[in-house]
């Protein structure tokens, strides 16, 4: 019997995991379209706003204006009403020159199911305004100007109507997204931001040198994502076996999430090349991106449910993506300067030194400027590149990189930028009242995280003891790899305070 409770508390996880779809253009997203068909005595419009989970929770609140929890049509509806007045007046159409009024024909809204449990909301509006000219060939001009400062898709789309013909149009004729059913997938990390969109129209034929409206290339390929970490949130009972696997899956998710590009794995490996790290410098690193990762998605959290109306959640992300840049750059910056200067004072023997300018070689115990006797004695501790001099010992191999202090630089760089999907799942814990267990899923997420990179730097550190042996270490290319390491932890930082910034 308690194998079959096992067996169905697996399936049923995995089953959450496959229905729930995040949407393709990230949770932050506000996406627009609008879609301008050009008739004789009219332009008709068709606009379709479509909120991600993250703002659309955040309007949860204005919609649901008995506090009940739970959303009817008829608030949905009066919801739509509010906002129509304010979205139209940021819509800007003028023809020749001269604004011209646009109706409303008619409404629609609806919500979707999104990612744990969570939902977007969609508005279509069918919009018209009247265009009485006698001039032969007319200009239109439109604009959007809702929600400039929220990241997203925006698509304009000019058609005509039989006996129309559009020209010379900054538009294209033809849509990609189907009115935002289906996002291409290849363009999906820099989103159309289509703004305005201008272009002519006759009754009749085109003139000759003229520029007919164009279709766009586009691909109409679905992009289906599944956020699996913010399903485990939605199931609809939580017992203890599926708690349990849902904190296995959620480390998994973690360690998967690691993997992917842009987590950190080549500034940990590439701090320790060369380092005399230890595996507890590796725990550490692990256990700092745990706690500051989990810290990360909280207070974000609490800035998208209390504080939305004064910032938006997503402009802080390149905001931290930049700080944690910043770190980056200023740590591989202090170990290209210290290591450089290492390398340098090595000769190829790998036992340079000097005395007040008195060349010393100690081969053949002679001396290039001087030629008297010496009556102090020279002993080698070949242990790396240490010597010892009348008792006095220095060295002049790499010296010991790694300090607590940046080990905690580099583990609160790795875990500044919360994962959106763990941002997901906090709102839905919150939505569904499971906020306990949402906080330890979250825990587990960041401890996969955390256990790949710890992972990631234990493989660098045992790996990194072939070189230690006596003839590899006196290899000059062994000897600059440190040097190499801290040049790329440099590039990587800075990297990453570029993209931020773009």
């Amino acid at each position: 019997m308690r194998r079959n409770t096992i067996f169905l508390a697996v399936i049923l996880v995995f089953a959450c995991l496959a229905s729930a779809s995040a949407h393709p253009l990230g949770n932050f997203s506000v996406n627009q379209y609008s879609r301008l068909e050009v008739a004789k005595s009219a332009i008709r419009i068709r606009q379709v706003l479509d909120l991600a989970e993250i703002p659309a929770f955040q309007e949860f609140s204005a919609i649901d204006t008995d506090k009940s929890g739970s959303i009817s049509d008829e608030e949905l509806n009066a919801y739509a009403d509010r906002i129509t007045p304010a979205y139209l007046s940021n819509l800007s159409l003028t023809l020749n020159g001269q604004p011209l009024e646009i109706r409303v024909e008619s409404k629609n809204i609806q919500l979707k199911k999104g990612a744990g449990n969570l939902q977007t909301l969609m508005v279509k509006w069918d919009l018209s305004a009247k265009t009485a000219s006698t001039q032969p060939a007319n200009h239109i001009s439109f604009r959007n100007d809702n929600y400039p400062e929220r990241l997203g898709w925006r698509e304009i789309v000019v058609n005509r109507t039989s006996g129309i013909e559009i020209f010379d149009s900054t538009a294209f004729g033809s849509g990609i997204t189907d009115e935002l059913a289906a996002y291409p997938e290849e363009t999906l990390s820099v989103p159309l931001n289509e703004r305005g969109a201008e272009f002519s129209f006759v009754s009749g034929p085109l003139a000759a040198k003229i520029t007919p409206l164009q279709n766009r290339d586009g691909h109409f390929t679905a992009a289906v994502q599944t956020d699996r970490l913010a399903a485990l949130i939605d199931v609809p009972e939580i017992t203890l076996t599926i708690a349990f696997f849902g904190l296995l899956l959620a480390m998994g998710l973690g360690a998967m999430h690691a993997m992917s590009p842009g987590h950190g794995k080549a500034v940990v490996g590439a701090y320790l090349v060369g380092s005399k790290g230890t595996p507890k410098h590796a725990v550490f690193l692990g256990l700092t991106v745990t706690i500051t990762h989990t810290l990360g998605v909280f207070a974000l959290g609490l800035l998208t449910l209390f504080a939305s109306n004064y910032i938006l959640p997503e402009t802080l992300m390149p905001f931290l993506s930049f700080f944690s840049g910043l770190i980056v750059l200023y740590i591989g910056l202090t170990m290209f300067k210290t290591r450089l200067f290492s390398f340098l004072s090595l000769d190829p023997s790998g036992h340079p030194h000097s005395h007040g300018g008195s060349s010393h070689s100690h081969d053949n115990h002679s001396h290039s400027d001087h030629d008297h006797a010496h009556d102090h004695h020279h002993t080698h501790e070949h242990n790396g590149l240490t010597h010892t001099h009348d008792g006095h010992t220095h060295s002049h191999d790499i010296p010991d990189e790694i300090s607590w202090k940046s080990l905690l630089a580099l583990g609160v760089s790795g875990g500044l930028l919360p994962c959106p999907s763990a941002l997901v799942l906090m709102l839905s814990a919150i939505n569904l009242n499971r906020i306990g267990y949402g906080l330890i899923l979250t825990i587990a997420f960041s401890f996969g995280l955390a256990a790949t990179l710890t992972v990631v730097g234990l493989v660098f550190l045992y790996g990194g003891r072939i070189f230690d042996g006596p003839k590899l270490s006196q290899n000059r290319i062994v000897q600059a790899l440190p040097v190499f390491s801290a040049f790329v932890i440099s590039c990587l930082g800075a990297v990453i305070c570029y993209n931020s910034l773009s």
